[in-house]
């Protein structure tokens, strides 16, 4: 919807633009004496040639050139100030509010664990842990850093009762570790290579592998085979494995890691998979997360809205680095961000966000004194006992109207903003208005 549109030919003519040439060719002043831009007179304007109109300037439409003086705010009736009013009021939530929460789709399988209480965001990983624990089918969590795939699964099995076997494999992990490590009596007393499988997952029903698609090929090729059978053979040394149900954690995706046929055949022992990430990464979901580390209402709102700044830009802050940022912030401010690995790709953007919060928090805080002045005045019926009261509350809501349209508010908030004046704009009219009829009366 546009805000403003061409003046009419009965608006031309009462502000005394129309002229009626010697030529009997009739226009408004300024515009081609052959009437050929007549036509646009009561047209909508693009919402382009907003900041040209609005800062008095001439403007170029079509093929031809405006005065800002040719054009009129579009009135909006009763019903489209109130949609407007109402859709600003409802999603005033530019800068993060305590009764706004994500909503997310809740998965088919909902299992009630209180570790979800501890870890925002994380239903439909806490949901695949208990599937494979009640199936005995080994899962997968892949996904950047910071998300907590390690913790939140120790704290799975923990809130069970159980303590699992983790191991690190990674690029350094050799069969000896692997297998237990070497049985050393019975080599030197043999020469036999045998392993204390005692010592290692084998030996327990509930493992956890960290970074397991980081080890070596020839090391998980020999773990294939052995989940496979569920027997570990090494010449006459026979075990078979009590494992049940196996986690791997890890940054890498099946398809970076099944580099052959044989990889691609592990993965079949890992059918369940999830990738650990938020759904996305706004203000409000960062706020939730740290509302949760520092106490609901505790958290400086300016954090929450730099994060979702840095999203915007491409640089997603982790939730583990992000609470790290918080409690430098808290303890050093902001200048102490710029130590942060992730914070320093981009510097610029912590003074150009809190700019731009400090401007949001000025628009909702004006957004919603306007909003109660225009509520309050639209339930008054005035007469001559509070027509005082009445004209100094019109009064009010003309300093707060002249106090929002003069903010710059960022790209985000443009729109809004922009609507928002318009409908205050023509609700002051009205009121005006009354107090006309009133004083006529």
């Amino acid at each position: 919807m546009s805000k403003y549109r061409f003046k009419t030919i009965e608006e031309f003519k009462e502000s005394g633009q129309w002229i009626v040439d010697h030529y009997k060719k009739e226009y408004p002043e300024g515009w081609n004496s052959e009437e050929k831009m007549n036509h646009y007179c009561g047209q909508d304007i693009s919402d382009k040639c907003n900041s040209h109109i609005e800062d008095n300037k001439r403007f170029k439409y079509g093929d031809w050139k405006f005065n800002y003086n040719d054009c009129v705010l579009i009135e909006l009736s009763q019903e489209e100030i109130e949609k407007i009013l109402k859709e600003v009021k409802e999603n005033n939530s530019l800068i993060t509010k305590k009764d706004k929460t994500m909503k997310k789709a809740e998965a088919k399988v909902v299992v009630e664990n209180p570790i979800a209480q501890k870890f925002v965001f994380m239903d439909k990983t806490i949901n695949i842990l208990n599937v494979g624990f009640q199936t005995q089918n080994n899962v997968i969590l892949h996904g950047s850093g910071g998300h907590g795939k390690s913790e939140i699964t120790l704290d799975f099995f923990k809130h069970k009762g159980i303590t699992p076997y983790v191991i690190t494999m990674g690029t350094g992990m050799t069969t000896d570790r692997l297998f237990g490590g070497l049985d050393i009596p019975t080599f030197e007393t043999t020469g036999k290579i045998e392993y204390l499988v005692e010592n290692s997952f084998m030996n327990h029903e509930y493992v956890i592998f960290e970074e397991m698609m980081d080890a070596p090929d020839f090391i998980l090729e020999q773990l294939k085979d052995i989940l496979s059978s569920g027997i570990f053979r090494n010449g006459t040394q026979i075990y078979h494995i009590k494992t049940k149900f196996i986690v791997c954690c890890t940054n890498r995706t099946r398809e970076e890691f099944s580099k052959n046929m044989s990889l691609k055949a592990l993965m079949e022992r890992f059918p369940l998979e999830q990738n650990v990430v938020w759904d996305n990464y706004t203000e409000i979901s960062y706020n939730k997360l740290l509302e949760s580390k520092f106490g609901e209402g505790e958290v400086d709102p300016v954090i929450p809205y730099l994060l979702q700044e840095y999203a915007k830009n491409g640089i997603v802050i982790s939730p583990r680095i992000a609470v790290t940022a918080y409690q430098i912030y808290d303890e050093c401010g902001p200048e102490a961000l710029t130590f942060i690995a992730e914070f320093s790709k981009k510097q610029s953007l912590i003074a150009d966000a809190i700019k731009k919060f400090e401007s949001t928090i000025k628009f909702r805080e004006l957004s919603e004194a306007i909003i109660m002045q225009i509520e309050k005045l639209s339930s008054i019926t005035v007469d001559s006992s509070n027509e005082a009261d009445y004209k100094s509350k019109v009064s009010e809501l003309n300093k707060s109207l002249t106090d929002i349209n003069g903010l710059s508010v960022n790209d985000d908030i443009a729109h809004v903003h922009s609507q928002l004046v318009k409908s205050a704009k023509e609700a002051f009219r009205k009121f005006e208005k009354n107090l006309q009829i009133l004083s006529i009366l």
